[in-house]
């Protein structure tokens, strides 16, 4: 496949215009971000508070993760837009991301559970879990609330005059009274629509005193209208029936996938790509245990101290090790049906597939330039979403969510978790979606276009239940993307479009690190990441192997050799086997009777 100069120039040309929109569109909405307190300061952080109020935590595991106020960001920005979200931030100190720390032991109730925020260090709420029977001494409620001030006034000069009361409770339990306390800010009040009783959101803080001891405490935490609440339940139900649609065009393309392995069983496409594949699956189940390592502190932070901790920890490595196997089978059932219909339907589009690499080289300088259309690519595709986002936004009230730009952060490596995640995504789905959908459609619509079309608006569909509202705009979004992937896909190959979806994943996964505040580690470790597929490249240019593609033919084992020679003889002692039958259907005979179709195969080759 030649890449002209025509071609190098228009892709130039999209990509400068695309990041240009980019720029303009979504870069103000993503550099907001503050992630400057990482997971070791703020557990750091997290002790020296415990300390501090006298609590002895030597014993208690530990774990930490990280979190977000996305149902605060989603009613703020639905109703004061973007910019009114960022200004709400600066003006009362509002911190949309936090670690929270936890500390629990096992089979035991009692657990701390503090939060840090991720831009101050500050702690912002705190809870300290103990038994209904747990005593504290009495005290009454006029006492129990000047302590909660006093602590507010010293933890975080919180000033009473800017708040009124909202709510002033007591309960008792057999040992002690609790008393509850929360202040609304008052010039914070922002309505959910212009319909009476429709309820508004307030910026509260509040606490609760048992004894000497303030058990739980909250700053400057966001509340949402109950109404609000139901409304994004309703938008939500919206995506669920998306989704359950998409996933029986998703169920009946993988069963076709296994329906041409079983009717092809060994094709010649399959058995030269057989052990490559093999070789993406096994990364791919690597990858998703590595994920579950990387992600022990949510492990932990899950983990309901009523039951053993091992059993729990065993249940959760089953499991892990059982749903790892079931997405090895969802990339390599397509993959290897996909080559097979790739091979029968676009022979004459080499690069579509992997049979061509395979069969030739990985390492020359054409797949250098396949690499550098991919990043192209993801550039082009990262405009294309902010101009239909901001359309979405100006006509149909789309509003996008950008708390998951942080969301890798709870992994002890968030660059590997990235990783993962671009590369079980692109290979799994471009696998899927263009090596199998396009070319099943083609065979079975005789057109390439609606193929492309139907495979796109599936995998499309696929994605409604993102935090995009409404919730089919995602679905119309990622379907316009699928589009220029399948059209990139059939006119450059299989490899620009994984390395387009691989550094599309990884760049929104660390776009928090690369574009807000961070710590250094995780900034340059982000940009890792997105260089490995241009890594290869380099080494693919120096290299620069020719690509010849060797004959295709069928590689026998020992065991298979030695079962060719046994079928060898056999028809050739058996000449009138082919009196009453056609070689096609004494081959068809043969191999329903459980022989190789690669020893059938070379042995009818040989009796021309």
């Amino acid at each position: 496949m030649k890449i002209n100069k025509s071609n190098w120039i228009i892709l130039i040309i999209l990509t400068l215009l695309s990041f240009y929109v980019w720029v303009k569109f979504s870069y103000p909405q993503l550099a907001f971000v503050n992630l400057s307190v990482d997971r070791k300061e703020a557990l750091q952080l997290a002790d020296q508070f415990l300390r501090n109020n006298n609590y002895d935590t030597s014993g208690y595991k530990k774990a930490v993760i990280f979190g977000n106020e996305s149902n605060a960001t989603r009613y703020i920005q639905k109703n004061l837009g973007f910019k009114g979200l960022k200004e709400f931030i600066l003006k009362h100190n509002y911190d949309l991301f936090f670690w929270k720390v936890r500390y629990f032991r096992e089979n035991e109730k009692e657990q701390f559970v503090v939060s840090i925020s991720s831009s101050t260090g500050q702690v912002v709420a705190f809870s300290h879990l103990i038994h209904e029977t747990e005593y504290r001494r009495p005290i009454d409620k006029e006492e129990a609330q000047k302590k909660i001030l006093d602590f507010f006034s010293a933890q975080f000069g919180f000033n009473v005059d800017e708040y009124k009361i909202k709510t002033d409770s007591a309960q008792n339990y057999d040992n002690r009274s609790e008393y509850s306390f929360t202040w609304q800010k008052k010039d914070v009040d922002i309505p959910w629509s212009s319909e009476e009783n429709s309820g508004t959101g307030k910026l509260l803080t509040g606490g609760i005193v048992a004894g000497d001891e303030v058990r739980y405490f909250s700053y400057n935490y966001f509340e949402i209208p109950d109404k609000f609440e139901r409304y994004l339940a309703e938008k939500e139900v919206v995506s669920q029936n998306i989704s359950t649609v998409v996933r029986v065009f998703h169920f009946l393309f993988f069963i076709g996938a296994v329906f041409y392995i079983v009717i092809r069983r060994n094709h010649l496409a399959m058995h030269m790509t057989k052990s490559f594949y093999i070789g993406i699956t096994a990364i791919s189940f690597i990858a998703s245990l590595l994920t579950t390592a990387n992600n022990y502190e949510m492990v932990l932070f899950g983990y309901a101290t009523t039951s053993p901790f091992n059993s729990y920890l065993i249940r959760l490595i089953i499991n892990t090790i059982l749903s790892a196997l079931l997405f090895t089978v969802a990339i390599l059932m397509p993959s290897l049906a996909g080559e097979s219909l790739h091979f029968e339907v676009f022979r004459h589009r080499k690069e579509g597939g992997f049979l061509h690499y395979v069969n030739s080289t990985f390492f020359s300088r054409n797949v250098t330039k396949l690499v550098l259309i991919g990043y192209l690519l993801c550039v082009i595709m990262l405009g294309i979403q902010s101009l239909l986002t901001k359309i979405g936004q100006q006509y149909w009230g789309v509003w996008v969510e950008h708390t998951m730009m942080g969301q890798l952060s709870t992994s002890y490596l968030p660059f590997l978790a990235a990783f993962a995640i671009g590369y079980k995504a692109s290979f799994s789905e471009e696998f899927m979606y263009r090596l199998f959908a396009i070319s099943w459609g083609k065979k079975i619509l005789k057109s390439t276009l609606f193929a492309a079309l139907i495979a796109s608006m599936v995998w499309g569909f696929a994605h409604s239940n993102y935090p995009v509202y409404p919730m089919w705009f995602r679905g119309v979004e990622v379907t316009c993307l699928g589009l220029l992937l399948s059209f990139i896909y059939l006119r450059f190959g299989i490899i620009p479009v994984i390395v387009a979806h691989y550094l599309f994943d990884v760049f929104w996964s660390t776009s928090g690190y690369l574009l807000g505040k961070s710590i250094a580690f995780d900034y340059y470790s982000a940009i890792f990441v997105l260089a490995i597929p241009l890594i290869y490249a380099v080494i693919a240019f120096f290299l620069n192997r020719v690509e010849i593609e060797g004959k295709l033919e069928w590689r026998l084992n020992k065991h298979q050799l030695y079962n060719l020679q046994v079928l060898r003889e056999y028809l050739h002692a058996h000449p009138e086997l082919f009196k009453n039958k056609t070689k096609r259907e004494l081959k068809d005979e043969i191999i329903l009777h459980g022989w190789d179709v690669a020893v059938v195969e070379i042995a009818f080759k040989e009796m021309v």
